[in-house]
């Protein structure tokens, strides 16, 4: 299908539009001045008196559809999207008979979005109001981002001021699950790599010890994530919190390693965590059915990740998480149901339910089975309904682009068990600083009112760049926080 404009260069929030009736489709594009041939997504922008005439239509199964308004020559780029996007939603709705849950929304913070939403209108109600009937929000997910917003309200007011959130980087997994599409390098190519890294990431944290004590910057969570943390061993661990140990304050808000796969799992390195007062940690088996795992190219069963589970239990972790993704090939209803299930019989604080990136199944599974977007569908459906009923509470969600059913990722937490991290940081409310390759900062404040810089995207650039990447790095940072 090609994407045509003309008159303006607006073209990448109508392709994030499109891509919610066609997730897994790669798009042409066209500015030339006459419509292209076959199916299209169209806007063009025309003088016209003061103002502008923009011209929308979608032609699409042999059918076409074409609307026009008139509008300001002066408009915002993000307001003149939603002009676009009022337009070409309706068509797109009525040629493919799809009404997207979250309406013509494409971004992947509804629940922030929302909140500046009623801090503008100055009502929660209000704001709802916009998201059902600008946005064509459905009633369901809007009441689920409003109720998101509600249990996130005490974790924000808990914050304390001008605090940061540190993210640790360890990309490196034992292997790599195939419909990851996160930074993380194969131990089988890379493990001679680890002591090295190691090296210069006690290096950056001694630097960035040095600009939080410089800045009086008061430290509230630390995440370390990656990859797979746990592909480290007892020893090397011991070596990663003897470093953030010496600028972290006595107690955190939250401590969280994630600890994922279950292969990598030790009673050893789980003493480790509980030596150096990691209080949250995530054992994600992303489904209970051996097929499915298998499939998934994670080497090991639904048993494995229950054992560990029960491990890390015994030994007085009091907060822990499980991941599931739904729409994992081989997978059914009826098997994310019982997933589902029997996670929640182990009880654990939180279970957070992702929904498969389409992008990634594109590469990878084309012949294997696929859950189509109604079964997608039903297994978040029944998730939520289940975990709901079981006390557990909505309190963070995230989209992101080309997801299965054009659904969205949700964690669920017992009351008390919500990650202030998780939600901080996926709302954007504070200073984030990352460690390591693949690592992300973001500085709140300045002209656009959030900053953001990006460590280098693998370990190898990070071991070979790493003294004119910390050079530019803490150059920039000092500039940024005040």
């Amino acid at each position: 299908m090609i994407i045509h404009t003309y008159g303006h260069t607006r073209s990448y929030e109508m392709e994030a539009l499109l891509k919610l009736f066609r997730p897994a489709e790669k798009f042409a594009f066209s500015t030339d001045a006459a419509l292209p041939e076959g199916e299209y997504l169209s806007a063009a922008a025309e003088p016209a008196g003061d103002g502008l005439r923009l011209i929308c239509g979608v032609s699409m199964h042999g059918e076409t559809r074409r609307g026009e308004s008139q509008i300001p020559a002066d408009l915002p780029g993000n307001v003149f999207d939603r002009e676009i996007s009022a337009l070409l939603y309706p068509m797109l709705c009525e040629l493919t008979g799809m009404r997207p849950a979250w309406g013509m929304l494409t971004g992947i913070r509804p629940v922030t979005l929302l909140r500046k939403f009623a801090a503008r209108r100055g009502s929660l109600a209000a704001a709802e109001d916009e998201f059902r009937q600008i946005w064509h929000v459905t009633e369901e997910r809007t009441q689920l981002a409003s109720d998101i917003l509600r249990v996130q309200q005490p974790i924000f007011a808990a914050t304390p001021e001008k605090s940061i959130g540190i993210y640790v980087s360890v990309p490196f997994c034992p292997t790599r699950c195939r419909y990851c599409s996160f930074v993380s390098n194969s131990t089988a190519k890379t493990r001679s790599m680890i002591p090295q890294y190691l090296d210069r990431l006690e290096q950056e944290t001694a630097m960035l010890r040095d600009l939080i004590a410089e800045k009086r910057l008061p430290v509230d969570t630390v995440y370390i994530g990656g990859g797979t943390p746990t592909v480290l061993t007892a020893d090397e661990l011991r070596r990663l919190f003897l470093m953030l140990r010496t600028f972290l304050p006595e107690k955190l808000r939250e401590f969280t390693v994630e600890a994922g796969r279950p292969d990598t799992i030790t009673r050893e390195k789980l003493a480790v965590m509980q030596e150096f007062g990691v209080s949250r940690i995530s054992v994600n088996p992303q489904s209970l059915q051996d097929a499915v795992l298998e499939a998934a190219g994670r080497p090991h069963t639904a048993q494995d990740a229950v054992d560990k589970f029960l491990l890390a239990k015994e030994m007085g972790f009091t907060n822990i998480n499980m991941d599931f993704i739904a729409g994992l090939p081989c997978d059914t209803a009826a098997g994310f149901r019982e997933s589902i299930d029997w996670a929640a019989a182990l009880d654990p604080e939180s279970i957070t339910v992702h929904c498969l990136s389409l992008k990634k199944a594109a590469d990878f599974y084309q012949e294997l089975p696929m859950p189509d977007a109604e079964t997608v569908s039903e297994m978040v459906d029944y998730a939520m309904k289940t975990l709901r009923g079981l006390g557990y509470r909505p309190y963070y969600l995230y989209r992101q682009k080309n997801m299965a059913a054009n659904l969205e990722n949700i964690g669920y937490a017992k009351p008390g068990a919500e990650s202030p991290y998780n939600i901080l940081m996926m709302d954007d409310s504070q200073t984030i600083l990352g460690l390591g390759a693949g690592a992300s900062t973001k500085v709140l404040g300045g002209i656009r009112g959030i900053e953001r810089l990006t460590e280098c995207k693998y370990p190898y650039d990070y071991l070979a760049r790493f003294d004119d990447l910390m050079t530019d790095k803490f150059s920039k940072l000092r500039t940024l926080i005040g």
